[in-house]
């Protein structure tokens, strides 16, 4: 189908205001009405390949369906003031804007300007206690591309076959079913992603990380939270500020942590950790010669492995203020009371373990 010479969406309306309530529910003090519209619209994708929503306020779900050819958009305006003319006369400012900038579908939430109704935004939210939101909930050809701002809401994408990138400055992310890469931000929230198949990249300032099933790498940081993991085909880069971690099936790992500890279950390739307050705790179960460089400032560490590495490795390990308890079959070359180091089997790789206060444990399992 050939896109329209005006770049802007072809659009149906395929039902106009669905529903209007407006009912006294003291939510906030000042806001004593509610006024809630719905609003549907169909899209005509053409030949556009991404999907741009950027929001104010409000909700967000993006569900993706093989085959389709259109966007269904529904649109739920929600008001909250004073009285059932200022509400009204609010919605009546908000809206959806839909453009068509080069290869994309852009859908954009609008709010009243300042003067458009007689007091300002600010001071209508802050010094009244009103409240607006547009709410979006999308069904999309599973084939696009699709990026999601929102300043404050809660975001959902699922069924996306191509690549996904969300955002939000204050709400929860909720990602499942993507098959291509996954990025997503948030600056206060929680970030739950299950089933990428290919990498992700997520970031938190505030918040816990849930992720499941990654069938490529996985780049996350968060400022305040704890990160739960479950299975990464491949590497993990992990930044923990504040908060512990607990990762079960991954390949290489590179973590950092400042202030929490971190558990690493069936960790396939080579470990490269460090931590300024808080345990490190390894399983590995190593499929080929690697190497495992952990440190801590303040904390135990623990290696396990739960297969021995055939061609063995040099180990060196140290702490300041600790013990060392080392099952091994090794060679010793150095000990003391804080210090051992030696060779095991035929040293092929290399491990080292140094913690300033904290006890060392390496271990493994019976030949």
């Amino acid at each position: 189908m050939k896109r329209t010479t005006t770049g802007k969406a072809a659009i149906t309306t395929s039902a106009a205001v669905i529903t209007a309530m407006l009912f006294a529910a003291a939510v906030v003090e000042g806001a004593n009405y509610k006024h809630e519209e719905a609003i549907s619209k169909s899209i005509v994708v053409e030949d556009a390949t991404r999907l741009v929503i950027e929001s104010l306020s409000g909700d967000i779900i993006v569900t993706g369906e093989e085959g389709r050819e259109t966007i269904e958009l529904k649109i739920v305006k929600i008001v909250r003031a004073d009285d059932e003319e200022a509400a009204r006369k609010i919605a009546e400012s908000m809206g959806v804007v839909v453009t068509r900038p080069d290869d994309m579908i852009k859908i954009e939430t609008r709010y009243p300007k300042k003067g458009k109704v007689k007091k300002s935004i600010f001071s209508f939210f802050v010094e009244r206690g009103q409240s607006m939101s547009i709410s979006l909930t999308l069904t999309v050809p599973a084939g696009m591309e699709v990026i999601v701002a929102s300043a404050s809401g809660d975001v959902e994408v699922a069924r996306i076959i191509s690549d996904v990138s969300a955002s939000s400055a204050s709400g929860d992310l909720i990602l499942r079913d993507i098959g291509g890469d996954l990025e997503a931000q948030v600056a206060s929230g929680d970030i739950t992603v299950e089933d990428v198949a290919g990498s992700v990249s997520l970031g938190s300032a505030a918040g816990n990380i849930v992720v499941r099933n990654v069938g490529g790498d996985a780049e996350i940081s968060v400022a305040t939270g704890d990160v739960e993991i479950t299975s990464i085909v491949g590497t993990l880069e992990l930044n923990s500020y504040t908060g512990d971690s607990v990762v079960d099936g991954v390949g290489a790992v590179t973590y950092e942590g400042i202030n929490g500890s971190a558990r690493f279950i069936d960790v396939r390739g080579a470990v490269e950790a460090s931590a300024a307050s808080g345990d490190l705790n390894f399983r590995v179960s190593p499929v080929t010669l690697v190497d495992y460089h952990i440190t801590a400032s303040s904390g135990n560490i623990i290696l396990r492995f739960l297969e021995v590495m055939e061609g063995g490795f040099v180990l060196k390990a140290a702490t300041t203020s600790g013990e060392i308890n080392a099952r091994l079959p090794i060679t010793v070359t150095k000990v003391d009371r804080n210090r051992i180091a030696g060779i095991v089997r035929d040293g092929h790789a290399k491990v080292f373990l140094e913690t300033a206060s904290g006890n060392i444990t390496i271990e493994e399992p019976e030949e």
